[in-house]
């Protein structure tokens, strides 16, 4: 570890932390001084958010201790008084405000009860500017880009005097560029003394960004050790089951079409059929889904032709694409799939009861529950993310759709946690299920999908069998040689 200042260290001794009865943490050691970044891997359901909430001041530990030089956070705002800031994977921001706004949101500068606004762009732009990008603080928030509101979320935290950034997940949504500059900014806030936390299921960033690894598996630490020993297979030999097995391919589709499209964007999606709607971020395959479902439409463009089993249908909101047999697993399982202080059986049940008639929910949540291994009892947002992607599968499949729409079901989920889902939807496809999976993830992709469409900006450039057309694509070309040319790769070789 790197020297540096100890008043700045943030330590956690023995933490030992349990919801109900499930355990997240067993004694977990963890310390992080100025001037490094720490990797902290491990798999979904590990404890690497928990531990982090719980240095973070939003959960108290059973047992153990956190000190932040030599004082201990008994809430979020004292954990922020003493320097330490949270970067959620989902980041909670005020879409309505202006950059600034959300810079100083709760902190904001005052004269005579009133905000100075003058005072709060000055104070924001001196945070924007550590974090470059050249971001205006007047601008609308929900006109910037995916990268830039993460640069926002870390000016946030700079405003705050944040000394120590634990970062979950910071890459999850962002474009092969921005997690390049989002590494600059890294190593430059790593250089003024900041220290940072950086949790992640991409090895290849692990490697790339962090100067010291820890590993949690089962709530537990298994190993702790420098960045220059490491490689990934010395990684993944701690990530007890992480590594990709080299399924078999998914078997023959079946020749009934139950869903085609047509319009700027024309598939046939069979019956038993996994096909993947594939392209880089950006090229529109969240459009494609969410028009399908009724959730929204094309500007300026024809909408496109559906029909479902040789019948036109008009699907013009959720509600028509629901009773038509469609259902959407969001990429955003968290605020648009999951009621998340919700129970898990009433979650899964929520969309097929019956306003009419009294149900019981464990009666309809059960079977779902035990076909896909899900643990109920507590609400969802207890459960790691691959568990709560089972969820929303669950709560769909409860109601038997004919059609299962599913858009970045990778996203956030560790090795272990995709080759599970990948086996989940080869189920449903044997079931006779018809499944749109929308990824940018080339080696899902590959690996689960029996053919794949390829879109950039918004159209199709080229479709067919699944390893065919990802090893002819220019997009994809390099990746796809790394996962086919030599097998299936053991951790996350593929930059998504």
């Amino acid at each position: 570890m790197n020297g540096g200042d100890a008043r700045k260290n943030l330590e956690l001794r023995g933490i030992k932390k349990a919801f109900g009865g499930v355990v997240a943490l067993r004694g977990v050691d963890f310390q992080v001084a100025p001037g490094e970044i720490v990797g902290l891997v491990g798999g979904n359901g590990a404890g690497k958010s928990t531990l982090m909430k719980v240095a973070a001041g939003i959960h108290l530990p059973d047992e153990g201790s956190v000190t932040i030089g030599g004082s201990s956070p008994r809430s979020p705002a004292e954990a922020i008084s003493l320097g330490v800031s949270l970067v959620r994977q989902e980041l909670i921001q005020a879409e309505d405000l202006d950059v600034g706004a959300n810079v100083l949101l709760g902190h904001e500068p005052a004269r005579f009860g009133v905000i100075d606004r003058k005072e709060l762009y000055r104070r924001a732009a001196r945070a924007l500017e550590r974090v470059g990008g050249g971001i205006d603080p007047r601008a609308p928030l929900r006109s910037l880009s995916p990268g830039q509101r993460q640069r926002v979320e870390i000016a946030r935290a700079l405003s705050l005097d944040a000394r120590i950034l634990l970062l979950d997940e910071p890459t999850a949504t962002l474009s092969e560029t921005d997690a390049t500059r989002l590494f600059d900014l890294l190593r430059d806030l790593r250089a003024q003394g900041l220290g940072l936390v950086y949790i992640s299921h991409r090895l290849g960033e692990i490697l790339a960004i962090t100067d010291r690894i820890v590993c949690l598996r089962d709530g537990a630490q298994v190993v702790e050790f420098a960045t220059a020993a490491a490689t990934r297979d010395t990684i993944v030999e701690f990530l007890a089951g992480a590594a990709m097995t080299g399924a078999e391919p998914p078997a023959p589709a079946r020749p009934e079409v139950v869903l085609s499209v047509r319009g700027r964007v024309s598939f046939d999606l069979h019956a038993g059929e996994i096909l993947g709607l594939a392209g880089l971020v950006g090229a529109g395959r969240t459009s494609v889904l969410r028009e399908l479902f009724g959730a929204q439409w094309r500007e300026g463009g024809e909408r496109l032709q559906i029909s479902l089993r040789g019948q036109p249908l008009a699907i013009n909101s959720p509600r028509d694409a629901i009773q038509a047999g469609l259902a959407l697993v969001p990429e955003e399982r968290g605020s648009q799939g999951l009621i998340l202080d919700m129970l898990v059986e009433r979650n899964i049940a929520l969309p097929s009861l019956n306003r009419f008639r009294l149900q019981d929910e464990d009666e309809i949540a059960r079977p779902f529950m035990s076909r896909f291994a899900i643990r109920g009892g507590g609400p969802a947002s207890m459960l790691s993310g691959g568990n709560q992607q089972k969820i929303v599968l669950a709560k769909w499949m409860a109601r038997d759709p004919a059609v299962l729409l599913l858009d970045e079901p990778t996203r956030g989920l560790d090795y272990p946690a995709k080759a599970e889902l990948a086996e989940v939807l080869r189920r449903l496809a044997d079931d006779g299920r018809a499944v749109l999976v929308a990824t940018h993830d080339v080696e899902f992709a590959a690996e689960a999908a029996h053919d794949v469409v390829v879109l950039a900006e918004g159209e199709v450039v080229s479709a067919g069998s699944t390893r065919e057309v990802l090893a002819a694509s220019p997009a994809f070309a390099p990746q796809v040689t790394k996962i086919l040319g030599a097998g299936w790769l053991r951790v996350d070789e593929v930059s998504r």
